[in-house]
């Protein structure tokens, strides 16, 4: 079996290659679902409106009769 060199905590293991390719599948896996879980946040606090603030306008239909009449 062949072996690779990985990077873990700032040293380098030699291991084997299947070793090595299931240690970057990990960091591979961990590093979307952080993502995902970043993007369902932001989804979450867009849609619960926190970040967005709409004001009805009470008055749209009552600006348009004074615009109508001078």
């Amino acid at each position: 079996m062949s072996k690779e060199v990985i990077t873990d905590d700032g040293q380098e293991v030699v291991v084997r290659e299947d070793t090595a390719k299931a240690f970057r599948w990990n960091k591979f896996i961990g590093i979307v679902l952080a993502g995902i879980i970043l993007i369902l946040i932001v989804a979450v606090v867009f849609f619960s409106g926190a970040l967005v603030t709409v004001k009805p306008n009470m008055n749209s239909s009552n600006s348009a009769n004074q615009r109508t009449n001078p």
